[in-house]
Order: structure tokens, then C-alpha cells, then sequence
């Protein structure tokens, strides 16, 4: 019998449970710096010219083309301050051992408890040649911990090693940090009653077509979460 799941991505579980409360500014820079490095890495695999000033131009065409989709209007002045502090925080990503990483497919993480079976789509930022992870964030983790960064480590850790990769400032200058993610199979339970609840966004496919598009990783709940073969 086919078996269908209830699916959905990562971001509208995260969102459900640790809305982003962050000024435009900082949000529309965080997605400009996610799309610079991740074409910084892609290109410098073909070249061994810096590509430090294609990256920033690249980072401040998304970071002024969200401020309009967010119709947010930000003086000239701000706008310098965040030009010089992308340039700052590429050039440590530039120096940084990350550079050799690629975005990795999205994965399914599958998770069966009872008689459903529910899924999230799940892309971290990279993933190096031994399957750990690495997910970047703008900000200093440790001086600003946010619960929206939380839960969605809480789900990529489950794919496997998980490093959140963040930048360090101080006196104007950033260096790039990592933490450890433990992977905790018992978030699942609360993963499991949002997809219950059939959110908006999510839909369902058959088991057996996410298993042959998507990498996955299997979670079967008996007494508790564990990492399974197959359902």
C-alpha cells in the first residue's frame, strides 16, 4: 500500500514556532550576505581570482532589492554603514576555511510516529566532503541567542553534524566562529504535531516518490525518536 506523507519546509515549522521579529534592515542583510557567500563559494571552485568585490556588489544588489520588495526606505547614509560592514564580514569569509563548501541538495528528514508519517524539507547552507553541515548567520550567536535560529538547528542537526557558522565583531573588525549543534531526535514530537495539523504550505506526496527525488534521513518513534533504515 502506498503510503503518503505529510510534507512541508523547514522554514514554515520555524516560523510557527519562533516568529523573526528583526528590523527590515537586518533582515534584508542577512539574505544578502546567504546569497553572496553561496555564490562566492560557487564561483571561486572555477577561478583563483578574488572575487571579493563581485560578492559585495552582489550582496548589496539583494540587500537594496529587498529594502524595495519591503518597500523600506533607508538613507544613504545607512546604506554606506551596511556596504562597509558587508565588505568587512566578506573579507573574514574570505580568509575563513568555509569557502571550500557547496550548498548541498535539500534533504527530506522523514519521521514516523504511530500510523503518521509526517516530513520536513530540509537545506542548510553547505556541507564539506564528509557530510557535516554548516549553517551561516549574520550576527554574533552567542552575544544575541535567538530562539528562531534554535529551532531550526534543532531540525537541520538531525540530518547530521551541525555547526552554526556566525561572525564575531570587535572594533570594527569580524572574525568567523562555529558552534556545535547536537543532534536531539525528541523535537520531532512537536514537528510531528504541526505537520498534525496540516499548515498552510505543507501538502502530500507519496513516500516513495520523496525517498527517490531527496536525500533523506528516516526517524521512527517506538519508546522514543530513533534514526532508521527505512519506515
Amino acid at each position: 500500500m502506498a503510503i503518503n506523507v505529510v510534507v512541508a519546509p523547514t522554514y514554515l515549522y520555524v516560523r510557527s514556532r519562533a516568529p523573526e521579529n528583526d528590523p527590515p534592515i537586518r533582515l534584508a542583510f542577512g539574505k544578502a550576505l546567504d546569497r553572496a557567500i553561496s555564490q562566492y563559494n560557487y564561483y571561486s571552485m572555477h577561478t583563483t581570482r578574488s572575487l571579493l568585490g563581485k560578492a559585495q556588489r552582489c550582496a548589496m544588489a539583494v540587500l537594496r532589492n529587498e529594502l524595495k520588495n519591503m518597500r523600506v526606505e533607508v538613507s544613504g547614509e545607512e546604506l554606506k554603514e551596511q556596504a562597509r560592514k558587508m565588505w568587512r564580514i566578506l573579507a573574514a569569509w574570505y580568509k575563513s576555511p568555509y569557502v571550500r563548501y557547496l550548498r548541498p541538495k535539500t534533504h527530506v528528514i522523514i519521521m514516523k510516529s504511530g500510523d503518521f508519517v509526517g516530513a520536513l524539507y530540509a537545506q542548510p547552507d553547505f556541507e564539506d566532503a564528509v557530510g557535516q553541515f554548516y549553517e551561516v548567520k549574520s550576527f554574533d550567536i552567542e552575544k544575541e541567542p535567538k530562539k528562531h535560529v534554535q529551532v531550526q538547528a534543532g531540525v537541520f542537526s538531525l540530518l547530521g553534524p551541525l555547526f552554526l557558522v556566525y561572525f564575531s565583531e570587535q572594533d570594527g573588525y569580524y572574525t568567523v566562529k562555529q558552534k556545535f549543534v547536537p543532534g536531539d531526535p525528541q523535537v520531532l514530537d512537536d514537528v510531528v504535531d504541526f505537520l498534525k495539523s496540516r499548515p498552510e504550505g505543507s501538502e502530500t506526496q507519496p513516500l516513495e516518490k520523496l525517498l527517490r527525488s531527496f536525500p533523506s534521513r528516516i526517524y521512527v518513534k517506538e519508546n522514543s525518536w530513533k534514526r532508521a533504515k527505512k519506515l
